[in-house]
């Protein structure tokens, strides 16, 4: 998805070519220009050349054999190969000695590659014509919805022009099984039926938008520009089709197709809303959803599509005597075939217990697949099993449905590979590729073996991309070529085995099999090119630089598998070629590495694919491009990442823009007053929307304010139990590679998910002092984020100039000050190192930690997360009596993580913190010295210890629960009651916004 446009509107691109984008993106004033003249001019025919229309291409879809059954039945069943293509080496080889069968057939999907003038144009019509369009869709369609403000009225500057498709999805099948629950737990009996459109949008004729009596229908109110607009888009789609091989249907590829799609279907949404009256109605863009009571006792598919067929106005019926297919045919779609073919639809018979337990049996299934990538990473122990649970999440056995509609074995394939490949992406971005070049290695193996392979190629082809950069972004180029040999060799086997079709091409313009399969191939090998050079790094490693020459700059590897006709003139295959290809989509935020990265602190991102900044282009002049409320935000963005003279185009149209938790960690003051109309000038130049007055701030006392929902009486902590070996302490200190970074980063993976996974769940996670390194730490704190957990963790040692580190203790704490849930960085020094840890920074590596801010007070920050207020201790500082005095009657609890071998002395310490201070004290020490607790000021002795643990051989998190509103009630009476807390110290004041109304007597 690429953002680029004029001043007030934003275009969104979707499955165009990297290198287009980049070419036009680089002369955007003069090509948007050269638009706006044709746009304004009397000409018209402009829209019908090919230039302006652009191309399509070939994507795989599936292969299918018509004779399988037939070839089984006579060869047997029985051959089991533990080789996929020694398995189809072997069938195809037996079709070959026959006449008898028919050839599998390769079918594949044909894609548009529409030219950028055509992205812009619809983008265009979006914002001026079709979002009209879009408000006459009801709450009953979820799928393609545009993006809008809060009054309703589109919002040109979102990132996108539609919605995320995620929670609409997931909000569309909730609901109905939502429905499904309700009406069973009232003893009703009820039918669903699920369906989708076949080829929709191939068989869609868009003249309906057209149709005076359908934008009657739609109150269409269009000014003479916008219906010039309007006529002009129509027609382009028209004469796009007409260039294809089916004559017919919408670009795929094109975001604007989605819009139109999904308003053909209005008159179904509200026949079946309305005439119907069912329980629930939805509609995912062409799928849908329909739950109904089975008062009419349905014992059919049959039975009921013609009793919804009576209550259609004629608008629903059989395509044919056979009933093998049900056309929606309302009068403004002639030319189009909107068909729900039978052997796609189900119906659920559900009803008493049976009917509980099918849709609790579904509901579990989806929540397992939530649970999945909901999780962090689990790096497998050893490389050996990387390939058995490869063959084991695309394997074709044992799947269980995960929602009503898609219960097939292909899409639980699909998204097994599609976490696995994540995990593996994740790795690359988290750890340094000779630490796991073994579990890499056998997955690209594997993939060769098991998915590189017909016909599963063609089921899971569209993660090769991924795939490819991965391999390259390691600088794997040995596993890169044989994964081009791999691709080559299956294209081979297609071509000399497989008939070969375009889904939904009319049998009267069939294409011939070569030139179909010549087409794919060469799309196939052209998005590896392009995948390369996205991904390539800017510095190649020695190894890397030999590993490319050995295996990739050969002749016979860019003429043989990759013809120099397929590509521009300009490219050149050598390494520095490619690096300064790569550097140009990265200044355009369009390579494998956000453009973002540039701008975050090193130690929170691996540099591995950032090039120079002097390889950064820019803009100079950008007023006629963007509104200038846009171009201060992002003047106001570059100059926080030190971009201080122009304007970095991959700032000023990213495809990846910094998220809200990132912004807080680029901001010097984040929480100070005077930062906030920066921030909210930031947020609007790169997310389109507005800050409201709730963001985290520093309130006229001094205390870090930040909303977050309702007021919860109690909060539930996890305590962690985490091992930071000593070697990888001095790794920290000396900036070396740490000897336990895999094990330690499995570990911690495996911990946090333990956390997420709790079925009663915690609201903050607490981890030691210098637990994890910073680059680690996002991305948990983003996991955690969408299970409403905060994360408080000591970071490692960062080192500053001048031979100074940091040691600090990042907070990601929820607030919902955006009116969604978010995460704002809350970041705090240890003020002084301790003794010994002064002793050993300057013994191993000559180092002094100095705080990067001091505290502005002498007091602790105080933090107002919601209703709680906390403070937080590193270490040692809470031998600091001015501290602890300080706190006292401020806060509802203090976190202190801990490196502390005096457990001892620290013991008294908690004890009498916990009194003195009167709150909840939340240590957490690293396991290998252990005691780690909640202490509490109870009146009895043995009930001051919510939890405390020690020891152990495995990292582990015990969750306790604290009632800060018992405290504040207990604290808020002038004279403290019998219990069940402690009485107050002598001199204790409760801070005035704590106090609460005292329990009475």
């Amino acid at each position: 998805m690429v953002n680029i446009g004029p001043s007030n509107w934003v275009i969104t691109l979707t499955d165009a070519p990297l290198l287009s984008i980049a070419k036009y993106e680089e002369k955007l004033p003069e090509n948007l220009l050269s638009l706006l003249d044709r746009l304004n001019g009397v000409d018209e025919n402009w829209i019908t050349e090919n230039a302006f229309l652009g191309g399509w291409t070939l994507a795989a879809k599936s292969i299918s054999w018509a004779d399988r059954k037939k070839f089984h039945e006579k060869h047997g069943n029985g051959l089991i190969f533990s080789s996929p293509e020694d398995e189809w080496k072997h069938t195809c080889e037996l079709l070959a000695k026959t006449t008898e069968y028919k050839k599998p057939e390769a079918e594949f999907r044909l894609m548009a590659q529409v030219s950028l003038d055509f992205h812009v144009l619809s983008t265009l019509w979006m914002l001026e014509v079709g979002h009209q369009y879009d408000a006459n869709l009801t709450g009953c369609a979820y799928g393609n919805r545009m993006r809008r403000k809060l009054d309703k009225g589109i919002n040109p500057l979102s990132i996108g022009s539609f919605e995320p498709y995620l929670r609409p999805f997931r909000t569309w099948r909730d609901e109905g099984i939502a429905a499904m629950r309700t009406a069973l737990a009232a003893k009703k009996k009820v039918v669903a039926l699920t369906a989708d459109v076949t080829a929709f949008y191939h068989e869609l004729n868009p003249d309906f938008m057209l149709d005076d009596r359908f934008n009657q229908k739609m109150e269409l109110k269009l000014s003479l520009e916008q219906q010039k607009l309007h006529n002009l888009f129509i027609k382009a789609l028209k004469a796009w089709a007409e260039t294809t091989p089916l004559k017919k249907g919408l670009p795929v590829g094109l975001p604007a197709s989605a819009l139109v799609a999904n308003v053909a279907l209005i008159d179904l949404d509200r026949l079946l809303e309305q005439q119907v009256a069912p329980l629930y109605y939805g509609r995912y863009v062409d799928d849908i959803l329909l739950v109904m009571e089975n008062g009419a006792e349905f014992q059919s598919t049959i039975q009921l599509w013609e009793w919804l067929f009576k209550r259609s106005d004629e608008k629903l019926g059989w395509t044919d005597g056979g009933k093998t297919a049900i056309q929606f045919n309302p009068d403004y779609l002639d030319g189009s075939q909107i068909r729900f073919t039978n052997s796609k639809n189900k119906v659920f018979l559900l009803a008493g217990e049976t009917g509980k337990t099918l849709v609790d049996s579904i509901a579990h299934q989806i929540h397992e697949r939530a649970s999945e990538w909901r999780a962090l990473p689990n790096l497998p122990r050893s490389a050996s099993d990387v390939g058995t649970d490869l063959v084991a999440a695309t394997q074709s056995d044992g799947v269980a449905a995960d929602n009503l509609r898609k219960a097939d074995a292909l899409t639980m394939r699909r998204a097994g590979f599609a976490i696995k490949l994540r995990d593996f992406e994740a790795y690359e971005r988290d750890l340094p590729p000779e630490a796991w070049q073994a579990h890499r290695h056998a997955f690209f193996c594997a993939f060769i073996q098991h998915v590189i392979t017909l016909p599963h190629f063609f089921e899971l082809a569209t993660y090769l991309p991924r795939v490819v950069r991965l391999a390259t972004a390691c600088e794997d180029f040995e596993k890169l070529r044989k994964i081009i040999r791999a691709l080559e060799h299956m294209c081979r086997s297609v071509e000399k085995y497989c008939s070969a079709s375009i889904k939904s091409c009319p049998e009267e313009s069939p294409q011939e099999d070569a030139a179909v399969i010549e087409r794919w191939r060469r799309q196939l090998l052209k998005s590896v090119r392009e995948s390369v050079i996205a991904a390539f790094p800017p510095r190649l490693s020695k190894a890397g630089k030999v590993s490319w020459l050995n295996e990739m700059e050969k002749e016979e590897t860019w003429t043989d598998l990759w013809p120099i006709a397929d590509f521009d003139d300009q490219f050149a295959p050598t390494i520095k070629g490619i690096q300064l290809d790569q550097a140009r989509l990265f200044s355009l935020d369009l390579a494998h590495m956000p453009f973002r990265f540039i701008g975050l602190p090193k130690e929170m991102i691996a540099q591995r694919g950032v090039p120079h900044r002097k390889a950064v282009t820019v803009l100079n002049d950008v007023s006629q491009l963007l509104p200038s409320n846009i171009v201060d935000g992002v003047t106001t963005l570059a100059r926080w990442i030190k971009f201080n003279k122009d304007l970095p185009r991959g700032l000023l149209f990213p495809t990846r823009p910094f998220n809200l938790a990132e912004l807080f960690v680029l901001v010097n003051e984040p929480f100070a007053e005077s930062s906030q109309k920066d921030i909210q000038a930031v947020v609007l130049a790169l997310r389109g929307f507005s800050l409201s007055e709730k963001m985290p701030c520093f309130d006229g006392r001094g205390v870090l304010q930040i909303p977050d929902g309702e007021t919860q009486p109690k909060q539930t902590i996890a305590v962690s139990s985490w091992k930071t070996r000593l070697n990888s302490w001095v790794a920290s200190v000396t900036r070396t590679a740490d000897p336990d970074y895999l094990d330690r980063y499995a570990r911690l993976n495996r911990l946090v998910n333990s956390v997420i996974s709790q079925p009663k769940g915690a609201r903050y996670l607490i981890l030691p002092e210098l637990a994890l390194p910073a680059h680690w730490f996002m991305r948990i704190a983003l996991k955690l984020q969408g299970r409403g957990i905060s994360l408080i963790a000591g970071i490692e040692y960062l080192h500053a100039s001048k031979g100074r580190v940091r040691n600090q203790v990042w907070a990601a704490l929820s607030h919902d000050g955006l009116g969604f849930p978010s995460t704002m960085i809350y970041r705090q020094d240890k003020q002084r190192p301790a003794l010994h840890e002064e002793q050993e920074l300057q013994r191993l590596a000559g180092v002094e930690l100095k705080p990067d801010k001091p505290w502005k007070s002498p007091s602790p920050p105080v933090l107002q997360h919601g209703h709680f207020r906390f403070a937080i201790l590193v270490c040692s500082e809470l031998t600091n009596i001015a501290y602890r005095t300080a706190l006292r009657g401020q806060v509802d609890a203090l976190f202190i993580p801990e490196w502390n071998q005096d457990t001892e002395t620290f013991n008294a310490l908690v004890e009498s913190a916990a009194l003195d201070i009167h709150a909840y004290i939340i240590q957490c020490n690293d396991r290998q010295f252990g005691d780690s607790r909640i202490r509490m000021p109870h009146q009895d002795n043995w009930r001051r210890d919510v939890l405390r643990v020690k020891g152990g051989i495995e990292d582990y998190c015990v969750t306790g629960e604290i009632d800060i509103h018992a405290l504040r009630q207990f604290q808020s009476s002038y004279r403290s009651p019998r219990g069940p807390f402690k009485p107050v110290p002598d001199g204790f004041e409760i801070n005035h916004d704590r106090k609460v109304l005292p329990l009475a007597g």
